[in-house]
């Protein structure tokens, strides 16, 4: 009979270590920088330590300066070194220099309001319910602005079916919202809309 294998305590506390420890640290590693994380580093140039070495000529030319930032990627990495991307930067040759500045606008095109949609034609009346209508187009649950022309009397409605079907008729209503408008034994009367 084979005897059961048995983890070593050194084996098992390095297995615990790791797990607790270690792996924490490397994810922790890992998480993306964030801007402010990733700042610009200013790495000397081999121009700027020959100046340093030698005074006499740091006078006459100042160093230049490369400025160093590190690229984070958004997905885990696949390899361990870290992108690294170098821009020189320049500066001025003489120390009495202006900086000029540059300022950038936008300009974000106007906003218009596109004028209502409007049709002009019969209304009718039918037994439907209270604040709703029907239209043979406009999209349903659209509120329709229903005027009467002779009156100017006004009022709205919810599209939630589909009439009228009958020509000359534009939009159908409840008994309700037509009785705000004119007798509904007129039984059509010219009105405009509008959505």
């Amino acid at each position: 009979m084979r005897q059961l294998y048995v983890v070593p305590r050194r084996r098992l506390l390095f297995a615990v270590w790791l797990t607790v420890v270690a792996l924490p640290v490397l994810l922790i590693d890992n998480i993306p920088r964030t801007d402010a994380r990733a700042a610009p580093v200013q790495a000397v140039s081999a121009d700027a330590i020959d100046a340093i070495d030698a005074p006499s000529t740091a006078a006459a030319a100042p160093p230049s300066t490369v400025e160093v930032t590190a690229a984070v990627a958004t997905e885990p990495p696949t390899s361990s070194a870290t992108a690294v991307t170098a821009r020189p930067t320049s500066q001025a040759s003489t120390p009495t220099s202006t900086s000029t500045s540059t300022t950038t606008t936008t300009t974000e095109p106007p906003t218009t309001t596109a004028p209502p949609n409007r049709q002009a034609g019969g209304a009718s009346w039918y037994a439907y319910n209270s604040g709703q209508c029907a239209h043979p187009s406009i999209p349903m649950g659209t509120i329709v602005t229903v005027t009467r022309q002779a009156t100017g009397a006004a009022t709205t409605c919810v599209v939630t079916d589909r009439g009228p079907h009958g020509t000359g008729r534009i939009i159908d209503l409840d008994r309700g919202t037509f009785a705000q408008l004119g007798d509904p034994s007129e039984g059509v009367i010219q009105v405009t809309i509008s959505w």
